[in-house]
């Protein structure tokens, strides 16, 4: 198996688990990543319309639609019809949300220092253009318009891990599809890593996935009969998880498409140099002291 520390997909996910969390005790729900990154997209370049302001900002349309709708009630966007096309309506950022928006923009970056605080200094910008190639496929953007009171999300850590993790999803979907998720695979993963086996609760900070989602996972994997229950011979009231025989099969034909999807990811890194700078940066972003608080413990 492709252990969690060298799995891309699994170092992504616990990657963007400590930006939430460090973006939370910043902001405290007050602000959330994804509405910084329509307010920077529309910032950057206030021609743009809905449409071209969630492909900006990397999200879907009906959660584009959304986070507008909740900015405009709150008056920091508003529509203005195009004078080139009257049926064109373009966003633009409101003085309210001009005022605020120099403030707002320094807790951000306060939030993009912090999580990269545990890359070493020297290896940083080369960490951040890898992380921005892999991002954008290898062809990351230029950065275009400047307006000094926002980020460019092409260049913001926190928007280029989201942008890998969504990355991921499609690529796992592609070589791996609906045989097995991707959380599911981590948990797989843990368990090959302790034959002896570990209880439910251990599974779940390994594998980087919260209780309520340990136990659906370990529900699934156990009608499939690829995990089993066991007791404890040093405490028969504890139950230990370990992979069974079936699933170990399973894995002969699973994990060259998990490599696939690694690859996949990788592909824009072409040496062996910048595949190891790039991973060694996520390894020290995901295994921090500030992520056990996530681990829903």
């Amino acid at each position: 198996m492709l252990a969690l520390d060298e799995a891309t997909g699994h170092l992504i996910r616990r990657a963007q688990q400590r930006h939430t969390f460090l973006w939370g005790q910043e902001f405290n729900g007050d602000l959330t990543g994804p509405q910084y990154a329509v307010i920077s997209a529309i910032g950057s370049d206030q021609a743009l319309d809905q449409r071209a302001v969630g492909e900006r900002a990397s999200l879907d349309k009906s959660s584009t639609a959304d986070i507008v709708a909740r900015l405009e009630g709150q008056g920091w966007l508003r529509f203005a019809k195009d004078p080139g096309d009257g049926r064109r309506k373009s966003l633009s950022l409101t003085p309210l949300a001009r005022t605020a928006l120099g403030e707002v923009t320094r807790r951000v970056g306060l939030v993009q220092q912090r999580l990269l605080a545990p890359v070493p200094e020297e290896t940083t910008a080369a960490f951040v253009e890898a992380l921005r190639r892999v991002a954008y496929g290898g062809h990351p953007p230029l950065p275009g318009q400047v307006d000094e009171q926002v980020l460019v999300l092409g260049q913001t850590p926190g928007h280029l891990i989201r942008r890998v993790q969504q990355a991921h999803t499609v690529a796992w979907s592609d070589e791996v599809g609906r045989v097995m998720t991707a959380p599911q695979y981590a948990v797989i993963s843990a368990l090959w890593a302790h034959p002896e086996g570990i209880d439910q609760s251990t599974g779940a900070e390994l594998a980087s996935v919260d209780k309520s989602s340990m136990a659906d996972i370990v529900q699934r994997l156990v009608r499939r009969d690829w995990i089993a229950r066991t007791r404890d011979a040093n405490d028969a009231r504890r139950r230990l998880l370990c992979l069974t025989d079936t699933v170990r099969d399973e894995l002969v034909s699973l994990t060259p498409a998990v490599r696939r999807v690694q690859d996949r990811l990788l592909g824009p890194l072409r040496s062996t140099q910048e595949r190891e700078l790039f991973l060694s940066g996520l390894r020290a972003l995901a295994y921090t002291a500030d992520l056990e608080a996530t681990s829903g413990k």
